[in-house]
Formats: C-alpha cells, sequence, structure tokens
C-alpha cells in the first residue's frame, strides 16, 4: 500500500509541475518570448517522456510484487549521490573560475542545474550496471 501511495503523490506532483510549465509557457507567448516559451515547452515534454518511462517500470515492477525501493535502488542512491557530489564540486569550482564573466544568477542556476543533471547522469549509469549488489 505504502508502494501505491507513493506513486499517487509523484504522479500528483508531476501533474501540478507540469501544470505549472504550461502556464509559465502560455504567458511567455503572450509576452511575445517565443524562444523562452519553446524552452520550457521543450523541457515540459521531457519531464513528461522522462517520467512516463519511469513510471511505466515502476508499475510494471508493482505488478510484480516488488517494492518501489529495494536494497539496490537504496544503494544505487547512495553511490549515485556520492558520484554527483564530487562531480558537483568540480562544476562549482568551474563556475567560479568565470565569476567575472557571469551573472550571480547565471552561476547559482548553472550549478543547481549541473548538480541535478550529475546526480541524474549518475543515477541512470549505476542503474544499469550488473555488478552492484
Amino acid at each position: 500500500m505504502k508502494s501505491k501511495t507513493i506513486l499517487v503523490l509523484w504522479v500528483s506532483m508531476l501533474s501540478v509541475i507540469v501544470l505549472g510549465l504550461s502556464i509559465v509557457a502560455i504567458r511567455l507567448l503572450g509576452n511575445s518570448n517565443i524562444i523562452s516559451a519553446l524552452l520550457v515547452i521543450t523541457g515540459a515534454l521531457s519531464l513528461i517522456i522522462i517520467s512516463f518511462n519511469v513510471l511505466k517500470r515502476v508499475v510494471s515492477d508493482l505488478k510484480e510484487g516488488f517494492p518501489i525501493h529495494d536494497e539496490r535502488s537504496r544503494k544505487i542512491k547512495m553511490h549515485a549521490a556520492s558520484y554527483s557530489y564530487f562531480i558537483s564540486i568540480y562544476i562549482w569550482l568551474a563556475l567560479l573560475a568565470f565569476q567575472k564573466h557571469l551573472n550571480r544568477d547565471d552561476i547559482l542556476t548553472a550549478g543547481l542545474l549541473g548538480m541535478a543533471i550529475s546526480f541524474f547522469v549518475s543515477w541512470a549509469v549505476l542503474s544499469k550496471r550488473k555488478g552492484l549488489e
């Protein structure tokens, strides 16, 4: 039951995020800012596609009787977080090297986005690895 509750909360949170991104895209189109609106729409579509693939895998695992978070997935998240931490240190060092050429908002946005992307890439690579048990 706990797995189904997490799944319902995850789908509802995704729906709220996509709805919010849709509202932002509509407002950007209303202000004739087409490029930014296209970027927001592309991000929302990417989020939907990635979430659909993950959701399909999670639902098939639930139907087979597997929980959402087992020991292997927790271990993968732990290792992905450690790899992502070291990668993010280098991302921040690179951004601080170029701080004279960038705004503070751009540095902060790029750093946080780089941290999230590095965790996702680390998680994706480690989840495909067979020897991690």
